[in-house]
């Protein structure tokens, strides 16, 4: 499985490197803008086409950092992800201007371009249409975190390797 940490971290995932990044501090959770307050947060995920395994333990780093500068551009917060061979898992937060699917059309182009640039085979990854957003209140932020880093022991079969 791959984790993707956006902050630097020493704890690591079994053949895979970094880890979930630690919970959110306090003065993460909540972002203020002049005499705005949000405290917004998603669960997001999106799959390969057809389900099929696509993504290889080397495509892991790259997804993760498309991920991450898509995440830069739409002005989104990424708490942790997990990625599987078929289907990615990210924990974001946003602020109430931003549309998800500006997010999810960035990462999810950007890390296809990026696996499928550096892949001297043929076999390209492609993504399924559409994506599943649910929204999180701020107390159910350490139970989607929890989720995301067991997903290697609910899909063990789906580890890139």
């Amino acid at each position: 499985m791959g984790w993707c940490d956006p902050l630097p971290l020493v704890s690591r995932t079994p053949r895979h490197g970094r880890g979930v990044n630690p919970p959110s501090r306090t003065s993460d959770v909540r972002r203020s803008t002049g005499h705005t307050a949000y405290g917004l947060y998603a669960h997001v995920t999106w799959h390969t086409w057809r389900r099929i395994q696509q993504v290889r333990a080397a495509d892991v780093h790259r997804l993760c950092d498309a991920v991450l500068a898509a995440a830069r551009r739409t002005r989104v917060r990424v708490h942790a992800q997990a990625v599987l061979t078929d289907h990615v898992h990210v924990l974001i937060s946003y602020p109430p201007a931003v549309a998800l699917a500006n997010f999810v059309r960035e990462a999810k182009s950007e890390s296809a371009r990026r696996i499928n640039t550096a892949r001297v085979d043929a076999q390209r990854v492609r993504w399924c249409r559409g994506y599943y957003a649910g929204s999180l209140s701020r107390r159910d932020v350490g139970a989607a975190r929890s989720y995301l880093a067991t997903q290697f022991h609910r899909h063990p079969d789906r580890i890139p390797g």
